[in-house]
């Protein structure tokens, strides 16, 4: 199956339009993964000239390729590495994941649009269900970024109408994403904001970059494209809070382009180094490469980590490399971050979409379906309108810590993407 597929999941879901996505920040944003089979496999290339394996990325900025980065790839806790500037990422203390029996069904319904705009589509949501974040194409073009709470739907004003997007949002309604405010992409870039209490905030202490997570602390992690000149063309970061300045997040040297995308409630960040190297920040300032998985005698030779809830991380690997541009296996994969066991999983198509406090995932499976995976059962997430599976017309992207709320798009009659959540009991 081509590497392109993964990259889809990491591109915004768009209309049949051209979009101003970068391609730098979609594939090192692994929870940017809402697709469309309207762009096609092949779509990724009219866009791009990409070799993820390889690390290869040509547009408005060129990743380099670091030679010593084999020489991190020693994923275990022992060899952590304190930062040279001692750092604490914000959790909350004694978090305990909450106990819940698995849903054994699932219904479908659309979640209200501003203004009849024709279509939307969810991108996040909290660990409790009640709020969940994305956005909507209004009928005359662009984009606007949204949030849902308690049946209603409110239009958050991003600054610049180039392109926008929540990407989280925690149980205090606190949101996080990023716009770019004016010009070109490759002039501006985009900026990171969250939206805090009704009103939109800039995050202090970068020009260019993006917010991709929010944890129950209020600590949000993303990454900073503007910081001083160095080699790195991007580099992990995370704020303290919506007000604080932000942190950078170490990493060994000769790294070129590092991104954090999910955190935990303890704290716990992870994240991809030059786009093939899944990381690990701990809390406590300790920090590791995640292990290259290994199936039927195989060693993965790159991977990509896109999600963590109560240090269980998913993610998806690579199962040869691709410089030449050639086609091979990828594997979903499984980390328990606090243990360093790696697992794949047999029953996704690439990668889950996301994971919850109980281990719970959902995600396309190998046929093509939408799917809740709750261990010991897997349930066929319903449709607002019958499609062939395989089409990627049902696409669940965040599941709430009781299972009981999964949010995503789904295709209507008329193939137009709809937000959705599925109640599940």
């Amino acid at each position: 199956m081509p590497s392109e597929i993964d990259l889809l999941r990491s591109l915004d879901d768009e209309p049949p339009a051209p979009s101003t996505v970068n391609i730098d920040r979609a594939i090192q944003s692994g929870r940017r993964r809402n697709r469309r089979r309207g762009w096609g496999y092949a779509g990724v290339a009219a866009l791009t000239v990409v070799a993820v394996a390889g690390v290869a990325v040509v547009n408005a900025r060129t990743t380099k390729t670091p030679s010593n980065l084999a020489a991190t790839k020693k994923p275990t806790a022992t060899a952590s590495a304190k930062p040279k500037a001692a750092y604490t990422i914000p959790g909350t203390a004694g978090w305990v994941a909450p106990v819940a029996a698995a849903p054994t069904s699932c219904t479908i319904a659309k979640l209200p649009v501003p203004s009849k705009e024709p279509m939307a589509l969810v991108s996040g949501g909290d660990p409790t269900g009640a709020y969940h974040v994305g956005r909507t194409y209004p009928k005359g073009g662009g984009y606007q970024a949204v949030i849902w709470h308690g049946g209603t739907v409110t239009k958050v004003m991003l600054p610049g109408d180039l392109e926008e997007s929540l990407r989280d949002v925690n149980s205090a309604g606190t949101a996080v994403g990023w716009s770019y405010t004016g010009g070109s992409e490759e002039e501006t870039g985009s900026v990171p904001y969250a939206y805090v209490n009704g009103k939109v905030v800039k995050l202090p202490g970068v020009q260019r970059g993006g917010a991709e997570a929010i944890n129950e602390a209020g600590a949000i992690v993303g990454d900073d494209e503007s910081a001083p000149a160095t080699d790195a063309s991007s580099h992990a970061i995370f704020w303290p809070s919506a007000t604080s300045k932000p942190v950078r997040l170490p990493v060994p040297a000769g790294v070129q382009a590092s991104a954090a995308v999910d955190i935990d409630e303890d704290g716990t960040t992870v994240g991809n180094l030059d786009l093939k190297t899944p990381y690990v920040w701990f809390a406590d300032g300790t920090h590791h490469d995640l292990a290259l998985p290994t199936n039927k005698g195989k060693t993965a030779v790159a991977a990509r980590v896109f999600s963590i809830r109560n240090g269980i991380a998913v993610g998806v690997a690579d199962e040869t490399d691709r410089n030449g541009g050639g086609a091979g296996k990828m594997w979903a994969v499984q980390w328990n971050v606090r243990t360093g066991e790696t697992k794949v999983l047999g029953g996704f198509d690439m990668s889950p979409d996301a994971i919850n406090a109980q281990g719970w995932m959902v995600g396309i499976d190998t046929k093509g379906y939408a799917i809740l995976d709750t261990g010991g059962r897997t349930l066929q997430l319903p449709m607002l309108a019958k499609h062939d599976p395989g089409s990627l017309t049902n696409i669940p992207n965040a599941i709430s810590d009781d299972g009981r709320t999964i949010v995503g798009q789904s295709d209507n009659a008329n193939d137009v993407i709809q937000p959705v959540v599925w109640h599940c009991q």
